[in-house]
């Protein structure tokens, strides 16, 4: 079973290297974000016009439930694993997400979309989040 949220279009404006720029000082870890632990960085290109730049990593984010629960379960933080890629030229970020925890288990993936639509503002244009099956079983 499938389960999707797609958001409704957010529109920031601000320039879209500015929202850029806040966005990336997020990582390795954001004290304006409690819930999100910190990050290492896995793969990263840059163009060497510097247009071009993907980065992926491991996130860890602390597991807001409570602390019997995250005893029982066995886990403290849940990892995800997330896919920047930035095209400063055609002014757009896709970000692709998945869950690394519990992925035989459980799937979410999660898949964000910055554009420009008028050059005076950025719009927060697609997110989408897809939750494949609880307790799927892996026919290998």
């Amino acid at each position: 079973m499938v389960q999707q949220y797609q958001s409704p279009v957010r529109v920031y404006k601000y320039p879209f290297e500015l929202v850029m720029a806040a966005y990336e000082k997020r990582f390795p870890t954001c004290p304006m974000i409690p819930v999100f632990v910190g990050s290492e960085t896995t793969y990263e290109y840059k163009s060497d016009d510097g247009a071009m730049h993907v980065v992926e990593r491991r996130c860890k984010l602390n597991l807001d439930a409570p602390y019997i629960l995250k005893k029982i379960v066995g886990v403290e933080y849940i990892y995800f694993i997330q896919k920047n890629s930035l095209d400063r030229r055609a002014r757009t970020l896709k970000i692709e997400a998945h869950n690394e925890s519990f992925s035989n288990r459980i799937i979410v993936r999660e898949n964000c979309f910055y554009s420009v639509r008028d050059p005076s503002y950025h719009l927060f244009n697609e997110h989408t989040l897809h939750v494949y099956g609880f307790f799927r079983v892996d026919i290998h």
